[in-house]
């Protein structure tokens, strides 16, 4: 058992508030479940000598499903969520997300690291399309791929989700939809991960006092952050709401691809 590290702790609780604070406000406006912030964040401050991106993508997945809680909460509250969408998407989205997370055991960092760039910088080519009505977009095909594909990066699927969403419901139930979508399939991803491959608990058990301190430290932040910036969905229009993404979305792909860079070099 782990020696209880105060110094590891508070450290943690730190750089939770922080990551809380950021991604409770990109998970309102957004719909995503913090991954594309909780990752880098992880990556950049967890003490100690790691292997690869690991530890950080499940780090990040047990943030996303506390993020995506109370996002899914504030935008239920507000009425943006699409329950049709949602059932159509939700058994792919688990299943796919629990085989993505265990196939990130057998993938190089870098490889993840230029996936992330390429998943932001299409994200933000797509946003700036104008919307499309498309009633016959196969939904429940394709949240298998999109499960698989967050499960393996460590992110809550708004990136894919919402740009799927926006083209058969408004941009705030997309938002809303993701948000619930990314909270359950990274709880079902963790505990079936958890339960069957022992790996996972090593991992996460070296690295316990850091993580509970962060993990706190987001739930903390999260309920305000998320709270306020769903509410402003309310006040911004879809048009302004669109460009804002187009260009956090860019830049996120921009620091991504050049992480990858470093990481290869």
């Amino acid at each position: 058992m782990e020696v209880i590290s105060y110094e590891l702790l508070f450290y943690g609780l730190f750089i939770g508030l922080i990551g809380g604070a950021i991604v409770g406000t990109l998970a309102g406006l957004a719909g995503i479940g913090g991954g594309l912030i909780y990752v880098p964040l992880f990556y950049l401050t967890m003490p100690g000598d790691q292997n690869g991106l690991l530890i950080h993508i499940m780090a990040s997945l047990v943030a996303v499903a506390m993020t995506g809680f109370f996002s899914a909460r504030a935008h239920w509250r507000l009425g943006h969520l699409h329950k049709n969408s949602l059932k159509r998407l939700l058994p792919g989205l688990m299943i796919g997300a629990a085989m993505g997370l265990w196939s990130t055991l057998q993938a190089p960092a870098v490889l993840i690291l230029f996936a992330l760039a390429c998943l932001n910088g299409w994200v933000s080519w797509d946003l700036g399309r104008g919307h499309q009505v498309k009633k016959t977009i196969p939904l429940a095909w394709l949240s298998g791929p999109i499960g698989y594909m967050s499960g393996a990066l460590g992110v809550g699927g708004g990136t894919m989700l919402v740009p799927l969403l926006r083209r058969t419901v408004s941009l705030r139930e997309a938002v809303g939809t993701s948000a619930t979508c990314g909270m359950l399939m990274a709880v079902g991803a963790v505990l079936f991960n958890l339960m069957f491959e022992a790996t996972w608990r090593g991992l996460l058990s070296g690295q316990l006092n850091f993580l509970t301190g962060a993990w706190f430290g987001i739930l903390l932040m999260i309920p305000k952050a998320s709270g306020w910036a769903a509410y402003l969905h309310t006040k911004v229009t879809e048009t302004m709401m669109q460009a804002m993404l187009k260009g956090l979305f860019f830049v996120l792909s921009m620091l991504f691809f050049l992480a990858a860079v470093i990481a290869l070099i």
